[in-house]
C-alpha cells in the first residue's frame, strides 16, 4: 500500500518559506502509525505551522523508514536543512531512573527489568533535568539511521522526556497542591501527577475500552490519594470535549478541564482554532533542555 503523500490536517502560515527553511526549527513526532511536526519562528519566537501525517502501521520497524520517504517524495521540503531539528520517538519501550541511581554501563540491564529485548536497536537516554531523572529507551538501528539521512543536526528524544519537562517547566512557581495531566495516545495514555512542584508519579496505561481507560484512571488515583471529587484533572493529546473517553470521566472526575496553550510562545493566526491541548507535546518541546 502506497503510503498517502497529502498529510490529514495541515496548517502553514504564509510566512513560512519553503525555500527558507533555515531560518525554523522542525520538531517532529514519529509515532507507530504516522507522524506530526510544528514548524517554529526562533526569530519571532511564534509557532507558523503544523502537519499531521498517518498512515498504516508498518509490520517491521525497518519499514517505517520506507514510509517516511514516500511522503517526504511528495512533499521534498520536510527534509531541506533547518535552524535546528527535534524527533520525538513516541513508543513505550522506555523506563525512568532517578539520576542519583543511574550507571550509565547499567543501562541496558535497567531496561531489560520492563522492556521485552528489541532486535535491531540501540539504548539511548534523555537526562530529565527537572525532574533528575534519567529515560531509557530503545531506538530503532533503521530510523536513527533514516533521522540522521535526512537531518543530519537532529536531535533525538523521547516522547516521555517532553511530556514530563514540558509539564514541570509550565508548572513551575504555579503553587504547591497535586496536579495530574493525563496524555492520551493509541490506546494507551500517560498518568503524570506532580506534587509540590515535583515529578511524583509517572506511567502508561494500554486500554482497548474506555471503561479501562477509566478503571486504570480511577485506580491509580485511588492508590496516590487523590480525590476524584476535588482533585483536578488536566486532559492532553488525543482527546477533547466529544471523546467517549472524555464523556466517561467527567462523569466520575468533575474538575476535568483540558491544559492550557502554552503563552510563552506566539501562534500565527492559522494556528488559533486549534485544540491546542492535542498539540501541547510538540508545541513545548522547544523549552526543553533534553
Amino acid at each position: 500500500m502506497i503510503t498517502p503523500s497529502k498529510p490529514i490536517f495541515s496548517r502553514l502560515d504564509k510566512a513560512f518559506k519553503e525555500d527558507l527553511t533555515r531560518n525554523f526549527h522542525l520538531t517532529l513526532r514519529l509515532s507507530p502509525n504516522g507522524f506530526s511536526f510544528v514548524i517554529y519562528a526562533p526569530d519571532k519566537q511564534k509557532y507558523v505551522g503544523v502537519e499531521v501525517f498517518k498512515f498504516p502501521a508498518p509490520e517491521k520497524e525497518i519499514q517505517y523508514a520506507s514510509k517516511i520517504d514516500e511522503i517526504i517524495m511528495h512533499r521534498q521540503w520536510i527534509a531541506f536543512p533547518y535552524q535546528s531539528v527535534t524527533v520525538i520517538i513516541d513508543h513505550t519501550a522506555n523506563c525512568l531512573i532517578p539520576t542519583p541511581l543511574f550507571d550509565e554501563k547499567e543501562k541496558g540491564t535497567y531496561l531489560a527489568f520492563n522492556q521485552v529485548f528489541r532486535d535491531n536497536n540501540r539504548i539511548a537516554f534523555d537526562t530529565l533535568k527537572n525532574a533528575d531523572t534519567k529515560n531509557i529507551y530503545y531506538l530503532s538501528n533503521p530510523l536513527v539511521e533514516k533521522i540522521k539521512e535526512l537531518w543530519a543536526n537532529a536531535t533525538i528524544v523521547h516522547l516521555s522526556s517532553v511530556l514530563i519537562e514540558s509539564l514541570l517547566i509550565t508548572n513551575k512557581n504555579k503553587g504547591l497542591e497535586d496536579k495530574v495531566f493525563v496524555n492520551v495516545r493509541d490506546q494507551l495514555f500517560d498518568l503524570v501527577v506532580l506534587r509540590e512542584e515535583k515529578l511524583h508519579f509517572y506511567n502508561q496505561f494500554k486500554f482497548n475500552t474506555k471503561e479501562d481507560f477509566l478503571y486504570f484512571l480511577l485506580f491509580s488515583m485511588e492508590q496516590l490519594r487523590l480525590n476524584p471529587e476535588t482533585t483536578e484533572i488536566n486532559f492532553l493529546g488525543q482527546i477533547d470535549k466529544d471523546s467517549p473517553l472524555y464523556e466517561i470521566a467527567w462523569h466520575y472526575i468533575r474538575n476535568s478541564k483540558f491544559i492550557a496553550r502554552n503563552e510563552n510562545f506566539k501562534y500565527s493566526y492559522v494556528l488559533e482554532d486549534l485544540l491546542s491541548s492535542q498539540y501541547f507535546i510538540l508545541f513545548n518541546a522547544q523549552q526543553c533542555e533534553l
